[in-house]
């Protein structure tokens, strides 16, 4: 009972890690219509961004995470301006191209080298009920849970919150109601990227991490949006806890070469049986 109970605790604690990863491509899709394919450099980049500043100024992953916010936002407005407003008129290309020209600039930053980020309570657990759960693990979901509450409640509570979801809905509709249709798409797709570099830095807080694991992020991101859907963010959430439990069973019953096989397997699945997610939603919402 206890190995049960562990492995779904750390099923559920990276669920939310993963819900925080994959939230900023979630909103961006189920708001804007627009899948960015850089979702996963952005990731990574978080990631190292973390790791550059534990290194040169001893700055630890949680402190990271709130100052990744405003630098990767500042990212966001400027891909938001340069590339996605001519994407989502013509097509995924505009997105594509620019994976490919941050993939290039991150391995001229930071080679394609792995690095992993070592703190005070890495290699300590707590343990209770006979079950023993990595400190790591805890913290950044903690971390997690936090900064998806703030971004639930800012959603669901505040008046910009309500112009986003008006834009979900319909974006002429919303025009005519006074909303600043062009100025609130640039501030929501520089927040999806802004919250996948804060997932990114939770992420490395837990996994060993390079550039070149971009397309794994990418991937994840891909299920649990086609798992929960893109409706809400609890939607997200859904979708999250269900390729992180399913992570950690893989990791219990199979050889650890083929979680990822079987992972990216539940991923090949979902595009062919169910593109439009459990929530099968009939129009955009937060």
């Amino acid at each position: 009972m206890s190995t049960a109970g562990q492995v779904i605790i750390i099923g559920v604690l990276l669920g939310l890690i993963y819900t925080l990863a994959a939230l900023g491509m979630q909103v961006t899709l189920g708001v804007l219509g627009v899948l960015n394919l850089a979702h996963g450099v952005i990731v990574i980049a978080g990631a190292m961004f973390a790791w550059d500043l534990l290194h040169a100024w001893h700055i630890t992953p949680l402190i990271s995470a709130v100052i990744a916010l405003p630098v990767f936002f500042a990212v966001g407005l400027v891909l938001y301006w340069v590339v996605v407003r001519r994407a989502r008129d013509g097509g995924l290309l505009g997105l594509f191209g620019a994976m490919i020209a941050l993939q290039s600039v991150a391995i001229l930053i930071w080679t394609t080298d792995s690095r992993s980020i070592t703190v005070s309570y890495t290699n300590s657990s707590v343990r209770f009920g006979g079950m023993v759960i990595p400190a790591d693990y805890l913290v950044a979901a903690a971390a997690a849970a936090v900064i998806l509450g703030v971004i639930y409640a800012a959603l669901r509570f505040t008046m910009s919150g309500r112009a986003v979801q008006a834009l979900a809905q319909d974006a002429e509709s919303a025009r005519i109601l006074g909303v600043n249709v062009d100025r609130y798409a640039a501030v929501v797709f520089a927040l999806g990227i802004a919250v996948a570099a804060m997932g990114g830095v939770l992420l490395a807080d837990i996994f060993p991490f390079s550039v070149q694991g971009a397309s794994q992020w990418l991937a994840f991101a891909f299920i649990v949006v086609l798992v929960g859907g893109t409706g809400r963010v609890v939607n997200a959430l859904v979708g999250g806890l269900v390729l992180g439990l399913a992570q950690s069973v893989f990791d219990q019953v199979l050889p650890l070469q083929y979680v990822n096989v079987v992972v990216y397997g539940l991923l090949a699945v979902g595009l062919i049986v169910r593109g439009s997610g459990l929530a099968a939603v009939k129009e955009r919402a937060l």
